[in-house]
């Protein structure tokens, strides 16, 4: 390790700081912007660090979320990979630098996998760096950062390299790599939609070099899909368990988004200042979010064409940048066309700046052959860099270090629930509400009756445990308590006998109770979560097992034959 670092501290450092330029807003002042989903991944890092206080590493409800009401966010928008965040928000460090070291650290990781994916394909110096450079500075991620707070997405630019890298490993240089493995996982736990568009890529690649594919490799891809399988089980399949369970605000969206207004337009594909806007073609310039991937990226792929010696897996690259880069054009009929799950068609700019670093890095470092070309070309897109975060240091509103999330909740910073039913700075969209819930904001938390009459039932609460005596009600009756319904709650009487609970017509929890007894409501994880858990804890160890034990054994590099 010692070694290794030794060897390549230059290229760390390099990366170091370029994470440091497009975070610099971040670094260089006591503020965190809010912006489109900002409060809800700040929301995820506070209720992760309440549950891990409370010995759950891995919750399923943040019981205290929407007034107290509850909610399921963790089974639908996975918190895995926040949990080291989490620990240091638990440990003392304000919730606003916490968010901001996660995405220092998301955008690091970024920079990281991107230089190994373009070292491993050029065996080339310089690269690498453009490369990074690149993909750090475009504007999309810069729009994803500062516009969107699009935290998701944010860690998915981590793993995408890695399955680009982990897919030519195995098919190309014929390498027991298990680098996919690491990218599906990865993206599976970090964000839904980019998680399907990777898996979409992957299997394009595979397609068009199909005729690569031996037994052996053919054997080893799904080997390492089968582990990314597993490993990420323990979110995957309880996620689709609960979708199955009821209908969500979620399947609404992804019924009836109306993808056309969200495209492109001609004039969207050129504009090259930072937009605190929204989506949408139907706005004025000055209100629209810059969403293509920038100019450096758009144009100068081209000139992979004028390379002599040239790669087929980077021609192939160069040519899916380019027509996911134009997917999300107005000239798409997205009327008629099946994605409304995309929500947005510029999200295909993920893909499209992802695979496009690599032609473009590797195309302007052969034409370019001296170093000092070379070197401007990095200082151009920093400057560039720099004129595009620059905007940020004008925004106003957002949190500081002495802000706490009780702040937030108290209506310090803005109205809680600010043009939305429920408690929008922790829900966001609520995508994860029952489609038919109620208005929280005046939604009583008193227990009444299935009518909606009020009852002299008295609850205490103890994070997860709703404790209802009924010793005040002279008979027996159906309640609906003051609880979102989810696939998982159960109800106990004082002499553990499970009691009946089903969804109420506003998808609050409603049971019928006798009185003179002592209930707790709990949320337990379902049967499938627990076995999906279990399966991917045993099936991780085991691999880290055989692994590094083969590895420390071999120390060597196979390559399937």
């Amino acid at each position: 390790m010692v070694f290794w670092l030794k060897k390549r501290w230059k290229d760390i450092a390099f990366l170091f700081l370029l994470t440091c330029i497009v975070m610099l807003p971040y670094i260089t002042k006591d503020f965190l912007g809010i912006e489109h989903d900002t409060f809800f991944h700040v929301s995820r890092i506070e209720h992760l660090a309440e549950a891990i206080q409370q010995g759950n590493l891995l919750p399923a409800i943040y019981p205290t979320e929407n007034n107290g009401f509850g909610y399921a966010s963790p089974l639908f928008y996975c918190d895995f990979l926040l949990i080291p965040f989490a620990l240091l928000h638990v440990i003392g460090l304000a919730i606003s630098t916490t968010y901001k070291v996660t995405v220092f650290t998301a955008t690091f990781l970024s920079a990281c996998t991107m230089f190994l994916l373009c070292k491993e394909m050029t065996k080339q110096k310089a690269a690498p760096y453009l490369a990074s450079t690149a993909y750090l500075f475009s504007n999309y991620r810069i729009t994803d950062t500062y516009v969107r707070g699009a935290l998701g997405e944010i860690f998915a630019f981590v793993f995408l390299p890695l399955i680009l890298l982990g897919t030519y490993r195995i098919l190309k240089e014929n390498k027991k790599s298990f680098t996919l493995t690491i990218g599906l996982t990865g993206l599976a736990l970090s964000h839904n939609l980019t998680f399907l568009m990777g898996c979409f890529l992957f299997l394009i690649l595979c397609i068009l070099f199909y005729t690569t594919i031996t037994k052996k490799k053919g054997a080893f891809l799904c080997i390492n899909v089968g582990l990314a399988f597993l490993f990420s089980a323990f979110f995957t399949l309880p996620m689709l368990e609960q979708l199955h369970s009821q209908s969500f605000i979620v399947d609404y969206y992804a019924q009836s988004s109306d993808l056309a207004s969200g495209s492109m337009k001609l004039w969207q594909y050129f504009v090259n200042k930072t937009i605190f806007g929204y989506s949408g073609n139907t706005l004025d310039a000055a209100s629209t979010m810059t969403v293509n991937i920038g100019w450096f990226l758009t144009f100068t792929p081209i000139s992979y064409l004028f390379v002599k010696q040239k790669n087929s897996w980077v021609t192939t690259y160069l040519i899916l940048g380019y027509i996911t880069m134009l997917l999300p054009s107005s000239f798409v009929p997205y009327s008629i066309l099946p994605l409304q799950i995309m929500q947005f068609p510029w999200r295909f700019n993920t893909i499209a700046m992802t695979l496009l670093c690599i032609p473009a890095s590797i195309g302007i470092t052969e034409l370019c052959t001296k170093k000092a070309a070379k070197i401007s070309i990095l200082c151009v897109l920093c400057l560039e860099c720099l004129y595009h975060i620059f905007p940020v240091y004008g925004r106003t509103f957002g949190l500081t270090s002495q802000t706490t999330w009780q702040d937030v909740l108290d209506g310090k910073i803005v109205d809680p629930y600010y043009s939305a039913y429920y408690v929008r700075v922790e829900l966001a969209g609520g995508d994860y509400l029952p489609i038919n819930s109620p208005d929280f904001r005046t939604l009583t938390k008193q227990i009444t009756q299935s009518n909606g009459t009020p009852t002299t039932i008295s609850y205490t609460k103890d994070y997860n445990a709703l404790i209802i005596d009924t010793h005040t009600i002279s008979e027996d009756m159906d309640i609906i308590l003051p609880k979102t319904w989810y696939l998982g709650y159960h109800l106990y009487d004082e002499n553990h006998n499970e009691i009946k609970i089903q969804a109420s017509q506003t998808s609050l929890m409603q049971a019928h109770v006798q009185k003179d007894h002592i209930y707790t409501l709990t949320y337990q994880s379902t049967p499938m979560r627990k076995i999906c858990i279990s399966v991917s804890l045993l099936s991780s160890v085991i691999f880290c097992v055989f692994y590094f034990r083969k590895k420390y054994k071999t120390n060597k590099c196979y390559k399937i034959s």
